[in-house]
């Protein structure tokens, strides 16, 4: 018995290592966002400021969803919602779908680069993403997403659009940005 409980461990190990090893090409090398999830109180402020601007979106997507967050939450406040998560590591994408599976939600994991997902049919795009990243998606957020496209980015602005709202959370040290395309 103790044999599998050490194989178990040495494998759990190796799964740890390999993150670890992901994450650090993908944050160093391609310039991708770490796999950080938002704080609660951010994603409850944003579905707030949803909910205020009387959005009821049919199609919502998270970009960089990790284990989607957002969605998960999302789904509650808009049942009617289509709730799609795009992400591209293996793991943080292992852990969303588990977790989806458990809580019964159904919300669609896409594993895909982010700058190759077809973003038309978002009507609200929320994102945690980093400041290069943020850059990088800008033109291809105006060129796909159709006019009225709501973009939710939690710390990190879109370098060239003005926000319709910015809110300001914890003395400024949390910032969401609110775009309308």
């Amino acid at each position: 018995m103790p044999a599998f409980f050490l194989i178990f461990f040495f494998f759990l190990l190796i799964i740890l290592f390999l993150f670890f090893i992901s994450q650090f090409y993908n944050i160093f090398f391609r310039g991708y966002a770490p796999f950080v999830s938002s704080k609660p109180k951010v994603i409850q402020t944003v579905l707030k400021e949803l909910t205020k601007l009387k959005i009821k979106p049919q199609t919502i997507y998270e970009l960089g969803a990790g284990r989607a967050g957002f969605l998960r939450a999302a789904r509650q406040r808009f049942p009617q919602a289509k709730l799609v998560g795009i992400e591209y590591s293996f793991l943080p994408l292992f852990l969303g779908k588990i977790q989806s599976a458990l809580t019964n939600s159904k919300i669609e994991f896409i594993k895909k680069n982010i700058f190759t997902v077809d973003l038309g049919p978002a009507e609200v795009i929320y994102c945690y993403l980093n400041a290069d990243m943020m850059k990088r998606l800008e033109p291809i957020l105006k060129k796909e997403c159709r006019m009225g496209t709501i973009i939710i980015s939690y710390q990190f602005p879109l370098p060239h659009l003005v926000p319709i709202k910015t809110i300001s959370l914890n003395n400024d040290k949390d910032k969401i940005y609110f775009y309308k395309l």
